[in-house]
Protein backbone atom coordinates (compact mmCIF):
# COMPACT_ATOMS: atom_id res chain seq x y z
CA UNK A 1 0.00 0.00 0.00
CA UNK A 2 1.31 3.66 -0.74
CA UNK A 3 1.24 6.75 0.90
CA UNK A 4 1.00 7.65 4.45
CA UNK A 5 -0.88 4.46 5.47
CA UNK A 6 1.42 2.58 3.50
CA UNK A 7 4.23 4.07 5.52
CA UNK A 8 2.01 3.78 8.76
CA UNK A 9 0.76 -0.36 8.41
CA UNK A 10 5.24 -0.68 7.46
CA UNK A 11 5.69 0.78 11.30
CA UNK A 12 7.22 3.91 9.85
CA UNK A 13 6.45 7.70 11.14
CA UNK A 14 4.33 9.64 9.23
CA UNK A 15 5.36 13.14 10.02
CA UNK A 16 4.67 13.35 14.51
CA UNK A 17 7.00 15.03 16.77
CA UNK A 18 6.17 13.38 19.36
CA UNK A 19 8.17 14.55 23.29
CA UNK A 20 9.85 11.99 24.71
CA UNK A 21 10.72 10.40 20.83
CA UNK A 22 12.89 10.25 18.09
CA UNK A 23 12.87 9.42 14.45
CA UNK A 24 15.95 7.45 12.89
CA UNK A 25 16.33 6.45 9.12
CA UNK A 26 15.47 2.40 8.58
CA UNK A 27 15.46 0.34 5.46
CA UNK A 28 18.35 0.92 2.40
CA UNK A 29 19.64 4.20 0.97
CA UNK A 30 18.17 4.08 -2.69
CA UNK A 31 17.76 6.92 -5.31
CA UNK A 32 13.97 8.30 -5.87
CA UNK A 33 12.26 9.29 -9.14
CA UNK A 34 13.64 12.36 -8.70
CA UNK A 35 17.07 11.09 -8.05
CA UNK A 36 17.10 12.27 -4.00
CA UNK A 37 18.86 9.71 -2.31
CA UNK A 38 16.41 8.32 0.62
CA UNK A 39 15.72 5.93 2.97
CA UNK A 40 12.67 3.53 3.04
CA UNK A 41 11.49 5.36 5.71
CA UNK A 42 12.00 6.97 9.52
CA UNK A 43 11.17 5.09 12.61
CA UNK A 44 10.64 6.31 15.92
CA UNK A 45 12.55 5.59 18.61
CA UNK A 46 12.73 6.50 22.57
CA UNK A 47 14.94 9.49 23.30
CA UNK A 48 16.51 9.04 26.67
CA UNK A 49 16.81 12.07 27.91
CA UNK A 50 13.34 13.40 27.00
CA UNK A 51 11.70 9.93 28.45
CA UNK A 52 13.02 10.55 31.75
CA UNK A 53 11.60 14.45 31.33
CA UNK A 54 7.85 12.42 30.49
CA UNK A 55 8.15 10.43 33.24
CA UNK A 56 9.16 13.14 35.65
CA UNK A 57 6.33 15.05 34.68
CA UNK A 58 3.52 12.26 35.21
CA UNK A 59 5.57 11.44 38.80
CA UNK A 60 5.11 15.50 39.88
CA UNK A 61 1.56 15.56 38.96
CA UNK A 62 0.34 11.96 40.27
CA UNK A 63 2.23 13.54 43.47
CA UNK A 64 -0.21 15.82 43.45
CA UNK A 65 1.46 18.84 42.06
CA UNK A 66 -0.26 21.31 39.81
CA UNK A 67 0.76 22.29 36.09
CA UNK A 68 1.78 25.38 36.76
CA UNK A 69 4.04 23.94 39.38
CA UNK A 70 5.20 21.15 37.24
CA UNK A 71 5.95 24.44 34.55
CA UNK A 72 7.86 26.57 36.88
CA UNK A 73 10.22 23.46 37.90
CA UNK A 74 10.85 22.53 34.05
CA UNK A 75 11.75 26.21 33.34
CA UNK A 76 13.48 26.58 36.21
CA UNK A 77 15.91 23.97 35.61
CA UNK A 78 16.21 25.28 31.74
CA UNK A 79 14.76 22.05 30.10
CA UNK A 80 14.18 22.69 26.37
CA UNK A 81 10.90 21.85 24.50
CA UNK A 82 10.37 20.28 21.83
CA UNK A 83 10.74 23.08 19.31
CA UNK A 84 13.27 25.15 21.72
CA UNK A 85 10.41 27.93 21.88
CA UNK A 86 12.02 30.77 23.89
CA UNK A 87 8.99 31.17 26.15
CA UNK A 88 9.31 27.57 27.59
CA UNK A 89 7.36 25.10 28.88
CA UNK A 90 3.28 26.04 29.33
CA UNK A 91 0.07 24.32 30.50
CA UNK A 92 -1.24 23.32 26.57
CA UNK A 93 2.56 21.42 26.27
CA UNK A 94 2.37 19.79 29.83
CA UNK A 95 -1.40 18.75 29.30
CA UNK A 96 -0.90 17.57 25.96
CA UNK A 97 1.90 14.98 27.58
CA UNK A 98 -0.61 14.32 30.16
CA UNK A 99 -2.88 13.07 27.88
CA UNK A 100 -0.92 11.01 25.12
CA UNK A 101 -1.66 7.72 25.13
CA UNK A 102 1.70 7.46 22.58
CA UNK A 103 3.58 6.89 26.04
CA UNK A 104 1.76 3.99 26.63
CA UNK A 105 2.61 2.09 23.29
CA UNK A 106 -0.63 2.51 21.65
CA UNK A 107 0.32 5.00 18.67
CA UNK A 108 -3.57 5.64 16.94
CA UNK A 109 -3.65 7.26 13.24
CA UNK A 110 -6.22 8.77 11.53
CA UNK A 111 -8.15 9.35 14.93
CA UNK A 112 -9.51 12.80 13.74
CA UNK A 113 -10.08 14.99 10.36
CA UNK A 114 -10.71 18.44 8.84
CA UNK A 115 -14.14 19.55 7.60
CA UNK A 116 -15.29 22.94 6.08
CA UNK A 117 -17.97 24.03 7.92
CA UNK A 118 -20.34 25.01 4.96
CA UNK A 119 -22.12 28.04 6.64
CA UNK A 120 -19.02 29.63 8.00
CA UNK A 121 -16.27 28.31 5.54
CA UNK A 122 -13.90 27.68 8.48
CA UNK A 123 -12.36 24.42 8.99
CA UNK A 124 -12.94 22.70 12.02
CA UNK A 125 -11.85 19.04 13.68
CA UNK A 126 -14.08 16.08 13.96
CA UNK A 127 -13.30 13.15 15.52
CA UNK A 128 -13.35 9.78 12.95
CA UNK A 129 -15.19 6.75 13.44
CA UNK A 130 -13.26 3.71 15.82
CA UNK A 131 -13.35 1.78 12.43
CA UNK A 132 -12.04 4.10 10.43
CA UNK A 133 -9.14 4.52 12.65
CA UNK A 134 -5.65 2.85 12.30
CA UNK A 135 -4.02 1.64 16.06
CA UNK A 136 -1.13 -0.07 16.50
CA UNK A 137 0.72 -1.19 19.93
CA UNK A 138 4.41 -0.74 19.98
CA UNK A 139 5.92 -2.45 23.08
CA UNK A 140 9.55 -0.85 22.28
CA UNK A 141 8.26 2.97 22.55
CA UNK A 142 6.69 2.35 25.74
CA UNK A 143 7.47 5.45 28.06
CA UNK A 144 4.93 4.94 31.00
CA UNK A 145 3.55 1.91 32.56
CA UNK A 146 -0.37 1.27 32.62
CA UNK A 147 -0.41 1.99 36.16
CA UNK A 148 1.35 5.15 36.13
CA UNK A 149 -1.06 6.16 33.01
CA UNK A 150 -4.37 4.97 35.10
CA UNK A 151 -3.16 7.35 38.08
CA UNK A 152 -2.87 10.10 35.83
CA UNK A 153 -6.19 9.83 33.93
CA UNK A 154 -7.65 9.22 37.65
CA UNK A 155 -5.70 13.02 38.55
CA UNK A 156 -7.22 14.25 35.81
CA UNK A 157 -10.73 13.60 36.95
CA UNK A 158 -10.50 14.99 39.74
CA UNK A 159 -9.35 18.39 38.45
CA UNK A 160 -11.96 17.94 35.08
CA UNK A 161 -13.11 21.66 34.65
CA UNK A 162 -11.63 23.35 37.67
CA UNK A 163 -9.96 25.50 35.10
CA UNK A 164 -11.53 28.07 33.00
CA UNK A 165 -14.30 26.56 30.22
CA UNK A 166 -14.57 28.30 27.26
CA UNK A 167 -18.04 29.94 26.14
CA UNK A 168 -17.97 27.90 23.06
CA UNK A 169 -17.43 24.52 25.46
CA UNK A 170 -19.82 25.95 27.82
CA UNK A 171 -22.62 23.37 28.45
CA UNK A 172 -25.12 23.19 30.69
CA UNK A 173 -24.76 19.98 32.23
CA UNK A 174 -20.91 20.98 33.20
CA UNK A 175 -20.25 23.31 36.27
CA UNK A 176 -17.27 25.02 36.67
CA UNK A 177 -15.15 23.55 39.80
CA UNK A 178 -13.25 25.46 42.32
CA UNK A 179 -9.67 24.94 41.62
CA UNK A 180 -9.38 24.82 45.40
CA UNK A 181 -11.09 21.52 45.02
CA UNK A 182 -7.97 19.62 42.62
CA UNK A 183 -5.25 22.10 44.75
CA UNK A 184 -5.81 22.51 48.16
CA UNK A 185 -3.60 24.66 50.27
CA UNK A 186 -5.10 23.23 53.85
CA UNK A 187 -5.75 19.55 54.95
CA UNK A 188 -9.83 20.19 54.18
CA UNK A 189 -9.87 22.75 51.80
CA UNK A 190 -13.05 21.86 49.32
CA UNK A 191 -13.85 19.01 51.73
CA UNK A 192 -16.02 21.11 54.19
CA UNK A 193 -19.74 21.75 53.39
CA UNK A 194 -22.63 23.49 55.68
CA UNK A 195 -24.97 21.69 56.85
CA UNK A 196 -28.38 24.15 56.64
CA UNK A 197 -27.37 24.65 53.19
CA UNK A 198 -25.37 22.40 51.88
CA UNK A 199 -22.69 25.12 50.24
CA UNK A 200 -19.52 25.85 51.04
CA UNK A 201 -17.55 26.30 54.00
CA UNK A 202 -14.83 28.39 53.30
CA UNK A 203 -11.89 30.66 55.12
CA UNK A 204 -13.97 33.83 56.22
CA UNK A 205 -11.41 35.21 58.53
CA UNK A 206 -7.67 35.31 58.45
CA UNK A 207 -7.29 35.90 61.94
CA UNK A 208 -4.74 33.17 63.43
CA UNK A 209 -4.53 29.91 61.35
CA UNK A 210 -7.88 31.13 59.65
CA UNK A 211 -12.14 30.70 60.85
CA UNK A 212 -14.01 28.75 58.93
CA UNK A 213 -17.39 30.09 57.67
CA UNK A 214 -20.46 29.24 55.39
CA UNK A 215 -19.97 30.96 52.58
CA UNK A 216 -23.41 31.50 51.45
CA UNK A 217 -24.28 33.28 54.86
CA UNK A 218 -21.62 35.76 54.27
CA UNK A 219 -23.50 36.44 51.48
CA UNK A 220 -27.17 36.28 52.85
CA UNK A 221 -28.32 33.78 51.75
CA UNK A 222 -27.97 31.18 55.00
CA UNK A 223 -28.13 31.90 58.54
CA UNK A 224 -25.75 29.78 59.83
CA UNK A 225 -22.83 32.73 61.31
CA UNK A 226 -21.01 30.55 63.21
CA UNK A 227 -17.39 30.32 62.81
CA UNK A 228 -14.82 27.66 63.60
CA UNK A 229 -10.29 27.94 64.12
CA UNK A 230 -8.99 25.74 60.93
CA UNK A 231 -6.48 24.28 63.11
CA UNK A 232 -9.02 23.23 65.74
CA UNK A 233 -11.22 21.25 62.92
CA UNK A 234 -8.14 19.48 61.49
CA UNK A 235 -6.78 18.67 64.68
CA UNK A 236 -10.23 16.86 65.46
CA UNK A 237 -11.13 14.89 62.39
CA UNK A 238 -7.37 13.68 62.19
CA UNK A 239 -7.66 12.74 65.80
CA UNK A 240 -10.77 11.22 64.96
CA UNK A 241 -9.08 9.26 61.91
CA UNK A 242 -5.87 8.31 64.21
CA UNK A 243 -8.26 6.56 67.08
CA UNK A 244 -10.60 4.89 64.58
CA UNK A 245 -8.58 3.69 61.62
CA UNK A 246 -5.19 4.32 61.46
CA UNK A 247 -4.44 3.18 64.69
CA UNK A 248 -1.12 1.21 65.25
CA UNK A 249 -3.31 -2.61 65.08
CA UNK A 250 -4.48 -1.98 62.22
CA UNK A 251 -1.66 -0.87 60.29
CA UNK A 252 0.34 -3.45 61.74
CA UNK A 253 -1.76 -6.37 59.97
CA UNK A 254 -1.78 -4.39 56.96
CA UNK A 255 2.33 -4.36 56.86
CA UNK A 256 2.32 -7.62 57.91
CA UNK A 257 -0.21 -9.10 54.69
CA UNK A 258 1.54 -6.59 52.47
CA UNK A 259 4.87 -8.95 53.76
CA UNK A 260 3.03 -12.33 53.34
CA UNK A 261 1.80 -11.13 49.55
CA UNK A 262 5.32 -9.71 48.73
CA UNK A 263 7.14 -12.39 49.70
CA UNK A 264 4.42 -15.14 48.05
CA UNK A 265 5.70 -13.05 44.97
CA UNK A 266 9.32 -13.15 45.47
CA UNK A 267 9.09 -16.95 45.61
CA UNK A 268 9.08 -17.28 42.47
CA UNK A 269 12.32 -14.79 41.30
CA UNK A 270 14.37 -17.92 41.57
CA UNK A 271 12.52 -19.71 38.92
CA UNK A 272 12.68 -16.77 36.94
CA UNK A 273 15.87 -15.87 37.30
CA UNK A 274 17.66 -19.33 36.11
CA UNK A 275 15.16 -18.93 32.78
CA UNK A 276 16.43 -15.79 32.05
CA UNK A 277 19.93 -16.30 32.68
CA UNK A 278 19.73 -18.89 30.60
CA UNK A 279 18.25 -17.15 27.79
CA UNK A 280 20.84 -14.63 28.26
CA UNK A 281 23.82 -17.53 27.86
CA UNK A 282 21.94 -19.07 24.44
CA UNK A 283 22.27 -15.03 23.32
CA UNK A 284 25.70 -14.62 24.01
CA UNK A 285 26.42 -17.98 22.79
CA UNK A 286 24.46 -16.71 19.50
CA UNK A 287 26.48 -13.37 19.34
CA UNK A 288 29.62 -15.33 19.78
CA UNK A 289 29.03 -17.59 16.77
CA UNK A 290 27.99 -14.42 14.35
CA UNK A 291 31.56 -12.72 15.63
CA UNK A 292 33.48 -16.14 14.57
CA UNK A 293 31.25 -16.18 11.17
CA UNK A 294 32.62 -12.17 10.69
CA UNK A 295 36.05 -13.27 11.56
CA UNK A 296 36.51 -15.28 9.08
CA UNK A 297 35.10 -12.94 6.45
CA UNK A 298 31.44 -13.30 5.97
CA UNK A 299 30.29 -10.12 6.57
CA UNK A 300 26.70 -9.26 4.85
CA UNK A 301 24.00 -7.03 5.90
CA UNK A 302 22.18 -9.33 6.98
CA UNK A 303 24.39 -11.03 9.47
CA UNK A 304 25.19 -7.43 10.74
CA UNK A 305 21.32 -7.11 11.41
CA UNK A 306 20.78 -9.85 13.42
CA UNK A 307 23.92 -9.53 15.22
CA UNK A 308 22.18 -5.75 16.35
CA UNK A 309 19.22 -7.90 17.28
CA UNK A 310 20.43 -10.29 19.59
CA UNK A 311 22.76 -7.50 21.26
CA UNK A 312 19.19 -5.69 21.81
CA UNK A 313 17.64 -8.87 23.34
CA UNK A 314 20.96 -9.42 25.65
CA UNK A 315 21.10 -5.85 26.94
CA UNK A 316 17.05 -6.22 27.93
CA UNK A 317 17.75 -9.83 29.37
CA UNK A 318 21.00 -8.30 31.58
CA UNK A 319 18.82 -5.46 32.59
CA UNK A 320 15.78 -8.21 33.87
CA UNK A 321 18.12 -10.27 35.58
CA UNK A 322 19.89 -7.34 37.77
CA UNK A 323 16.35 -6.15 38.48
CA UNK A 324 15.32 -9.67 40.08
CA UNK A 325 18.41 -9.45 41.90
CA UNK A 326 17.60 -6.45 43.68
CA UNK A 327 13.89 -7.23 44.16
CA UNK A 328 15.71 -10.61 45.63
CA UNK A 329 17.97 -8.69 48.00
CA UNK A 330 15.64 -5.96 49.00
CA UNK A 331 12.44 -7.63 50.28
CA UNK A 332 9.76 -5.76 51.96
CA UNK A 333 9.81 -5.99 55.63
CA UNK A 334 7.17 -4.98 57.83
CA UNK A 335 8.19 -2.19 59.88
CA UNK A 336 8.65 -2.11 63.73
CA UNK A 337 5.68 -1.38 66.06
CA UNK A 338 7.78 1.60 67.92
CA UNK A 339 8.21 3.10 64.06
CA UNK A 340 4.59 2.94 63.33
CA UNK A 341 3.78 4.63 66.84
CA UNK A 342 6.05 7.64 66.22
CA UNK A 343 4.67 8.13 62.83
CA UNK A 344 0.86 8.28 64.15
CA UNK A 345 2.19 10.65 66.71
CA UNK A 346 3.13 13.10 64.65
CA UNK A 347 0.66 12.40 61.77
CA UNK A 348 -0.54 16.05 61.81
CA UNK A 349 2.86 17.68 61.20
CA UNK A 350 3.84 14.38 58.34
CA UNK A 351 0.39 15.50 56.50
CA UNK A 352 1.32 19.26 56.58
CA UNK A 353 4.89 18.13 54.45
CA UNK A 354 2.77 17.65 51.71
CA UNK A 355 -0.34 19.39 52.08
CA UNK A 356 -1.62 18.81 48.32
CA UNK A 357 -1.28 15.13 47.90
CA UNK A 358 -2.44 15.01 51.90
CA UNK A 359 -5.39 16.96 51.30
CA UNK A 360 -6.92 14.50 47.95
CA UNK A 361 -5.65 11.32 50.15
CA UNK A 362 -8.39 12.99 52.96
CA UNK A 363 -10.73 13.72 50.65
CA UNK A 364 -10.77 10.08 49.02
CA UNK A 365 -10.73 8.85 52.54
CA UNK A 366 -13.73 11.64 54.19
CA UNK A 367 -15.63 12.75 51.59
CA UNK A 368 -17.35 15.78 51.99
CA UNK A 369 -17.58 16.72 55.81
CA UNK A 370 -20.44 18.44 56.89
CA UNK A 371 -20.84 20.88 59.83
CA UNK A 372 -23.86 20.99 61.45
CA UNK A 373 -24.39 24.37 63.99
CA UNK A 374 -25.35 23.88 67.01
CA UNK A 375 -26.79 27.07 68.21
CA UNK A 376 -29.13 26.90 71.18
CA UNK A 377 -28.51 25.29 74.42
CA UNK A 378 -31.94 23.34 73.95
CA UNK A 379 -30.35 21.28 70.85
CA UNK A 380 -26.84 20.83 73.09
CA UNK A 381 -27.05 17.20 72.68
CA UNK A 382 -23.44 17.04 74.27
CA UNK A 383 -23.64 19.61 77.05
CA UNK A 384 -26.70 17.49 78.40
CA UNK A 385 -24.44 14.56 79.03
CA UNK A 386 -22.01 17.00 81.26
CA UNK A 387 -22.17 17.60 84.72
CA UNK A 388 -22.46 20.65 86.69
CA UNK A 389 -23.41 24.06 85.07
CA UNK A 390 -21.15 25.91 82.61
CA UNK A 391 -22.03 28.57 80.27
CA UNK A 392 -22.98 27.77 76.66
CA UNK A 393 -21.13 28.60 73.59
CA UNK A 394 -21.88 27.78 70.17
CA UNK A 395 -20.14 24.79 68.32
CA UNK A 396 -20.17 22.82 65.31
CA UNK A 397 -20.54 18.99 64.93
CA UNK A 398 -18.70 17.07 61.86
CA UNK A 399 -20.23 14.61 59.92
CA UNK A 400 -17.84 12.25 58.49
CA UNK A 401 -17.57 8.64 56.42
CA UNK A 402 -16.16 7.97 59.98
CA UNK A 403 -18.09 9.41 62.78
CA UNK A 404 -20.17 11.88 64.18
CA UNK A 405 -17.92 14.14 66.21
CA UNK A 406 -18.19 17.56 67.64
CA UNK A 407 -15.45 20.14 67.53
CA UNK A 408 -15.21 21.22 71.12
CA UNK A 409 -12.22 22.28 73.47
CA UNK A 410 -11.17 20.93 76.35
CA UNK A 411 -11.44 23.99 78.31
CA UNK A 412 -13.74 25.94 76.96
CA UNK A 413 -16.93 25.00 74.95
CA UNK A 414 -17.83 26.96 71.97
CA UNK A 415 -16.46 27.01 68.46
CA UNK A 416 -17.03 30.94 67.80
CA UNK A 417 -13.79 32.89 69.18
CA UNK A 418 -13.28 34.81 66.44
CA UNK A 419 -16.51 37.61 67.43
CA UNK A 420 -15.07 37.61 70.52
CA UNK A 421 -11.21 38.40 69.02
CA UNK A 422 -12.70 40.93 66.75
CA UNK A 423 -14.91 43.12 69.30
CA UNK A 424 -11.67 43.41 71.68
CA UNK A 425 -9.56 44.10 68.51
CA UNK A 426 -11.38 47.28 68.12
CA UNK A 427 -10.29 48.70 71.49
CA UNK A 428 -6.07 48.68 71.91
CA UNK A 429 -6.28 49.05 76.15
CA UNK A 430 -7.90 45.34 75.73
CA UNK A 431 -4.87 43.41 72.95
CA UNK A 432 -3.16 42.25 76.14
CA UNK A 433 -6.34 41.14 77.51
CA UNK A 434 -7.66 39.43 74.43
CA UNK A 435 -4.32 37.37 73.54
CA UNK A 436 -4.15 36.16 77.47
CA UNK A 437 -8.04 35.15 77.00
CA UNK A 438 -7.80 33.59 73.48
CA UNK A 439 -4.73 31.16 74.38
CA UNK A 440 -6.07 30.43 77.59
CA UNK A 441 -10.01 31.00 78.04
CA UNK A 442 -11.65 31.08 81.39
CA UNK A 443 -13.20 27.94 83.12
Amino acid sequence: MRGLEGQRLRGFSTGEKVYGYKTQPVGELKLNKKGQAKYEGMAHKINPEEADIVRRIYKEFIDGKSLRQIITGLNKDKIPTKRGYTGGWNISTVSRILKNEKYTGLWIWRKSKNVRDPLTGKKKIILRPEKEQLSTFREDLIIIDKQTWDKAQKRWQTILYSYPIRKSKKDNQIKQKSYVHSNPIHLLAGLLKCHCCGGAIVLLSGKGSGYYGCYNARRKTCNNTLMVSRKRVEQAIILELRDKILTAANLEYVYKNLEKIVSKELNEVPELMKKKESQYDKIMLEIQNYLNYIKVGNFSKAVSEALKEAESKSEGLDQEIKSLEFQKQNTFKSPPKEWINHRLENLHETLQKNTVSSALALKDLLGDVRLEPVSDKESDFYYLLKDGEKKFKPYYVAHTKIQTLALLDEQHKGSNWSQWRRGRDLNPRCSLLTTQRFSKPPP
